[in-house]
């Protein structure tokens, strides 16, 4: 994928894009056609007074254009997917105003088509100066949409985040409630239970041979996307929470399949409920037939510096059974960052997980 091999997609701009995706340094840049409500007659007519010369301001891209191929419904989109942001424009001062800024490019227009001097024009033409004989149209600055609201405008015209991601706020705390990322399921085993964090990007329904609703959910994190299994009585009590356009964290068991690997899910909980709910238990993952002794000694020692009031438990795991062990009262740990870092570092990524 493109994050895998470090390439940004870089998002639609009216001075840049062409029609389809194309290259830009070593960037993507996202194609005009790609956007929603945005039609091929609109998109020719854009790029070839693009061509002439680059738009300086939203009003020059209004007048130049021919708005009987570039409407208002197009505008919109243009607007909520960014593609005026290089002007220096906010996405909701052009969405509160471009109504009376198409009004005004369209009598401009108008005149202009009919040949017919505007009492300013000539004015203008007499020797007067064109700044100060006719003002122009101005766009009032108004606070941008908060983060959250920006992203869920940029999917709804472009079907992924481009220049953000509802996640990236919680990116230092993951950890602490998952054990897991899209990045890393390969290296799962079939049965393993994973916590793994995300936004819901789709969610297909379907019913079973017993006429009960499950759904196919395709989970976004920072790394990619992974499908997840939702059966009839999960999909059922957490229907809710799936379609609140919340980040989730999902607890469930790895399906690898003959298809791509999937997780059944077992529970949601929203993430912001997660990181807001103390945690009671530390759990650590042990794979007895990978594990080393000295990396045994190590974890007993790393975990002794983290003495606390919360309890601690081994999870001794084999390719057949797995054996719950209580670290016991004496042994109550301190849950940080740090302590989920150091051990992980001893017994491999996504061993430590907080609950």
């Amino acid at each position: 994928t493109c994050k895998e091999m470090g390439i940004n997609i870089l998002p639609p701009d009216l001075n840049e894009s062409q029609r389809d995706f194309s290259i830009s340094g070593e960037n993507i840049r996202f194609g005009l056609a790609a956007i929603k409500n945005v039609g091929l007659a609109a998109i020719d007519s854009i790029i070839s007074v693009q061509k002439d010369a680059k738009f300086s301001s939203f009003m020059d891209f209004l007048t130049r254009v021919d708005m009987r191929k570039v409407n208002k419904r197009v505008i919109e989109s243009l607007i909520k997917c960014g593609a005026f942001d290089s002007l220096g424009y906010k996405r909701r001062q052009l969405m509160l105003h471009y109504e009376g800024a198409m009004e005004e490019a369209g009598r401009k227009q108008k005149e202009r088509e009919s040949s017919q001097s505007s009492f300013f024009d000539q004015i203008d033409s007499s020797g007067a100066s064109a700044e100060n004989s006719l003002k122009p149209y101005e766009i009032p600055d108004i606070p941008e949409w908060n983060q959250k609201e920006l992203l869920s405008i940029e999917k709804e015209t472009l079907g992924f985040y481009i220049t953000g991601h509802p996640l990236l706020d919680f990116a230092d705390k993951l950890k602490l409630v998952t054990n897991a990322d899209s990045s890393n399921l390969s290296s799962k085993r079939d049965k393993d239970t994973v916590i793994i964090a995300g936004v819901v990007s789709s969610l297909t329904e379907r019913l079973t041979k017993r006429k009960d609703m499950m759904c196919n959910v395709v989970l976004e994190d920072l790394q990619g996307s992974i499908g997840i299994i939702f059966w009839g009585d999960i999909y059922k009590k957490n229907y809710d929470i799936l379609h609140a356009e919340e980040p989730v964290v999902i607890t469930g068991t790895i399906d690898v399949g003959d298809e791509a690997l999937k997780i059944i899910a077992q529970e949601v909980i929203s993430l912001t409920q997660a990181l807001k709910n103390p945690y009671k238990q530390a759990h650590f993952m042990i794979n007895v037939d990978k594990i080393s002794p000295e990396s045994i000694m190590l974890f007993n020692e790393a975990i002794k510096k983290y003495s606390g009031k919360y309890d601690g438990y081994i999870h001794l795991v084999n390719g057949k059974s797995e054996t719950i062990v209580y670290l016991g009262d004496q042994s109550r740990l301190d849950i940080s960052d740090k302590l989920k870092k150091e051990v992980d570092g001893i017994l491999g990524q996504g061993t430590t997980t907080y609950c």
